[in-house]
């Protein structure tokens, strides 16, 4: 689910400096509320995970489901 945007100067388990805007991210998960800046933090980008999260999950094709 969307949630306001946020970083941290802690990154969490990430690798690298994003901002997080989706409560189901595992990264935004691991970063304690107490360290939660407001905003995006630009230049960073934006996690690439809660990117992930928010694309529509699609059923696979008969096809694949066969094995073909």
């Amino acid at each position: 689910m969307r949630i306001p945007p946020f970083y941290s100067p802690l990154r969490g388990i990430a690798l690298t400096d994003v901002w997080h805007d989706n409560d189901e991210c595992p990264v935004a998960r691991s970063i304690a509320p107490a360290d939660r800046v407001p905003g995006t933090g630009q230049p960073r980008p934006r996690c690439p995970y809660c990117a992930l999260l928010d694309r529509p999950v699609t059923a696979f094709s008969p096809a694949h489901r066969a094995g073909r």
